[in-house]
């Protein structure tokens, strides 16, 4: 009975870590995906983001079809300053800081107020996501070998 019962529990663990090699496979298979997709033009990223907030918002088609023009003259000010080469990395970013500011700005005057509120308050859950995602990709990629080893005594 009990060289039953570990023959079951073996072949319970070996098919449960073959399921899960399974799953990373997987898991690569959609970063292959993620590579791979189509490239949008700059009309149809304006269309999908003014959308997004015209199911987020509730706006009206007038105010949709503002952002739509607001999106898209970012959009393409955005595919222009990547192709820009003179200017460094840190100007570039300064520059975009600017422009994002600039662009909240427009679309914060053709918001109601409670739509405003609404936004802002996505717009911090997005800084408090990207700022995990950002602290969780420093600590996957920049363990270093020396802060892994325990430190001995002489």
């Amino acid at each position: 009975m009990r060289k039953l019962f570990l023959t079951v529990a073996f072949a319970v663990l070996g098919f449960t870590a073959s399921y899960a090699q399974q799953t990373e496979r997987i898991e690569k298979g959609k970063r292959t995906e993620r590579v791979e997709r189509v490239k949008l033009s700059a009309e149809e990223r304006a269309e999908k983001a003014a959308t997004a907030l015209q199911t987020k918002l509730n706006l009206s088609a007038d105010q949709k079809a503002k952002i739509k023009q607001i999106e898209l003259d970012r959009f393409k000010e955005h595919d222009g300053l990547r192709k820009k080469d003179e200017a460094t990395m840190k100007a570039k970013f300064e520059e975009r800081k600017a422009a994002m500011k600039a662009h909240q700005d427009k679309i914060d005057a053709v918001l109601t107020a409670d739509q405003k509120t609404k936004l802002a308050a996505e717009r911090e859950e997005m800084k408090v996501k990207m700022k995990e995602r950002v602290k969780d990709r420093k600590g996957r990629f920049h363990k270093s070998p020396k802060a892994e080893q325990t430190p001995t005594k002489s």
